[in-house]
């Protein structure tokens, strides 16, 4: 029995690869493997399937990500949705995220994380050792990951940081290619003594600067004023008019 469990396993892992390989626009360089499957069931044809195990894991490409259940659908135009679920974490090159569930589309190379999702994202060196990318971090309910092109859309109370600064709002994007971090809808950034609050704001990261727009309302700028010079000047000049004081 136990022996029969096994190859009904092996020869259901071999069909899953199969499956996710030569159908829809997966190439050979891009074929998805499942590993660590314990439990495996679904329809003949191939069409919806689930899987469970304590060790599981999925690779395509640079992409890796680790989970505790799937279920993969067959979707109308022929490419499959996997939706990974239990302590899902996904790492693509210097880009790491966990969330408590994954719905993939292997094809697209993109899907929607949700629940508490955490995005990082590594700081990067050139050859010279000098800083290429800065690190990032994001946490928010809802994260739209394209992982090839390691960009991201994070809605549901999004909050990010970065070395120069941290804010919110109602949606923060992101695009890597030109490193550029927009955050839409009553944003709130702190950088350093400085606030901004607003409708929009988009960073360069990469040329290290900011533009930020009004909405309906104008902007608003707050910043601490800074009094210890001005403490100091005013105990100076009682000292000069205390004679006492200056004896």
């Amino acid at each position: 029995m136990n022996q029969g469990r096994r190859l009904l396993s092996s020869s259901g892992l071999l069909l899953l690869i199969m499956v996710l390989c030569f159908s829809g626009a997966l190439s050979a360089k891009e074929k998805g493997v499942f590993k660590g499957i314990d439990r495996f069931s679904g329809d003949t044809d191939g069409k919806k399937m689930f899987m469970e195990g304590s060790n599981l894991e999925y690779f395509q490409g640079e992409t890796y990500i680790r989970f505790v259940q799937a279920e993969i659908v067959e979707q109308a135009d022929g490419s499959r949705e996997v939706t990974f679920m239990g302590n899902v974490s996904l790492q693509h090159e210097d880009l790491y995220v966990t969330g408590d569930k994954f719905c993939y589309n292997t094809d697209k190379k993109s899907g929607i994380f949700s629940g508490e999702v955490v995005l990082k994202r590594e700081e990067t060196l050139n050859d010279q050792g000098e800083v290429e990318k800065e690190g990032i971090k994001l946490v928010c309910n809802s994260l739209l990951l394209h992982t090839e092109e390691k960009t991201f859309i994070a809605r549901e109370k999004p909050f990010i940081e970065h070395k120069d600064f941290q804010g919110s709002g109602e949606e923060i994007r992101y695009l890597d290619a030109e490193e550029l971090l927009t955050i839409v809808g009553d944003l709130q950034i702190q950088k350093g003594k400085e606030e901004i609050k607003g409708e929009e704001i988009c960073f360069n990261l990469k040329h290290k600067t900011f533009e930020a727009k009004r909405g309906a309302e104008p902007l608003e700028m707050i910043f601490e004023i800074e009094e210890k010079e001005e403490k100091s000047s005013r105990e100076e000049e009682e000292s000069i008019s205390d004679p006492e004081t200056s004896s």
